[in-house]
């Protein structure tokens, strides 16, 4: 298994646009959404931070379906 460490927020923005979320809205977060074949939306938040907790990046990683190898 994978350990997962804090990340620079550009590179986890890197790898949403990368996997065609696009960036919806800025205010306190960054939202992200995405819309899958079915019809369905996947959306997730990116904190205005210079690096995403690990507690953070479970979330996203959770929230758009990618495996933590992708954010490594």
């Amino acid at each position: 298994m994978v350990k997962l460490k804090p990340l620079p927020q550009r590179k986890v923005i890197e790898v949403l646009e990368k996997n065609g979320f696009k960036n919806v809205r800025t205010r306190k977060h960054m939202t992200f959404k995405k819309r899958l074949e079915n019809g369905k939306v996947l959306t997730t938040w990116v904190p205005l931070h210079k690096e995403i907790s690990k507690f953070v990046l479970k979330y996203i990683v959770k929230q758009t379906r990618k495996s933590i190898e992708e954010f490594l």
